[in-house]
């Protein structure tokens, strides 16, 4: 396996993240983690053509409480609390993940950013929390969602021009970055607002914002695109 040059250390919650690897990794993977205590989940992915078979094919292997809602939503939520399978730390593995990924791009595209902030609190609380996904060698490494790429503003000088202008009115003192995104309409769910943050597609006040529940505040201004969000004190 190959990521950024290293193998990541399944002990140190600073390397948490997720990882493109081959198929032969897994098993190798797993026997490291399996090692080091951790929690191993194992995900097939083989034949999984969109999020409602991925849904279906997490809640199966992950054990998922019988409450959960099969959405991004409550995904996200479980992932970052995985209480019922007790451990110090947790090491996930998408078998066959390359089917999804050329079948459903922007459900694996949301996936990963799930997968990805969910590794982002684990590290935050210092526990161990990695994801795997197994992918044919040309796009092994550390995954675009974990490590997004800096946009070039130019680009979008001449659209701005014709750009979109919608008004938030905030209902108290902020609104996060992922869940102003999906308010105004330009996703479907917080999960799939946090791994358009974590593209490095949004801007706040001119400049890329990758934390993706950043609070957002009266007087500022996202920028998603050709559509410029521009945020308002509570009028009531």
């Amino acid at each position: 396996m190959s990521a950024r040059g290293f193998d990541p250390e399944l002990t140190r919650p600073a390397q948490n993240g997720v990882y493109f690897v081959g198929d032969d990794d897994l098993g190798r993977l797993a026997r490291t983690a399996a090692r080091d205590e951790l929690q191993v989940c194992r995900i097939d992915l083989d034949g999984c053509h969109d999020r409602h078979v991925l849904l279906q094919r997490l809640a199966l292997a992950l054990t998922l409480p019988a409450s959960f809602g099969h959405n991004w939503d409550a995904l996200a939520d479980c992932l970052r609390d995985l209480g019922w399978l007790p451990a110090w730390g947790h090491v996930l593995l998408f078998e066959h993940a390359d089917g999804l990924r050329r079948a459903a791009a922007a459900d694996f595209e949301i996936l990963l950013g799930i997968l990805d902030d969910a590794a982002t609190f684990a590290g935050e609380q210092d526990k161990p929390w990695f994801a795997f996904l197994a992918l044919p060698d040309d796009v092994s490494g550390r995954s675009p969602a974990a490590a997004p790429k800096a946009c070039d503003p130019e680009p979008f000088s001449e659209s701005r021009k014709t750009m979109q202008n919608i008004e938030f009115e905030l209902e108290g003192d902020y609104v996060e970055l992922n869940m102003l995104i999906k308010l105004t309409g330009l996703c479907d769910s917080g999960g799939a607002g946090k791994a358009i943050v974590a593209s490095g597609a949004v801007t706040v006040d001119g400049k890329m914002e990758l934390r993706k529940t950043c609070k957002i505040h009266a007087g500022q201004q996202v920028v998603l695109g050709e559509v410029a969000i521009q945020v308002l004190a509570d009028s009531r």
